[in-house]
């Protein structure tokens, strides 16, 4: 019994001769903080920026975008209700209001309204001018349709039919 307590105290004292526990070592809390700067390159700061570029979307919506919804519902915004809501018009005298957080696209994207365009001038009919750059359209438009009027240069090539067994 006395030479297992002698082995007892002389494996504890071994334990603590290099200093076991007595300190905090950089070294074993490197690995976490390279994880932790890995995850936020690789995961964080992209959906940040993500998340980012979707509020900059939404702010900038406006009245005749094409848009496309989360639930896949594509139309033009017809009105912004209020800072959460819009209504879409999905198809002719066809609305739906959704929430305007789920509009994850916008395909196209009307021109703002700028002061030029809000004073328009109007002939007598009310009828807008059109400005002519060209002092001859109507050549252009002719050559237009008669090179799509040409017929196709290929008729359609009838399909082989199967030859039949004759019978004897």
């Amino acid at each position: 019994m006395k030479s297992l307590f002698i082995a007892l105290i002389l494996s504890t004292s071994m334990l603590f001769a290099d200093g076991g526990g007595a300190g905090f070592d950089i070294m074993s809390a490197l690995p976490i903080v390279l994880m932790f700067v890995v995850f936020y390159f690789l995961l964080i700061r992209p959906q940040q920026k993500k998340a980012r570029a979707h509020q900059e979307l939404l702010k900038e919506l406006r009245r005749g975008d094409r848009v496309v919804t989360a639930g896949g519902i594509m139309g033009t915004v017809d009105k912004l209700v209020n800072d959460g809501e819009i209504t879409l018009e999905i198809a002719d005298n066809v609305k739906v209001r959704v929430v305007k957080a789920t509009v994850t696209e916008v395909m196209s994207k009307t021109q703002p309204v700028t002061e030029n365009a809000k004073h328009v001038a109007v002939n007598k009919d009310n009828a807008p001018k059109l400005a002519i750059s060209d002092p001859d359209p109507i050549k252009k438009t002719t050559a237009k349709a008669k090179s799509a009027a040409k017929p196709a240069a290929k008729p359609a090539l009838k399909k082989p039919t199967k030859p039949t067994r004759k019978s004897k």
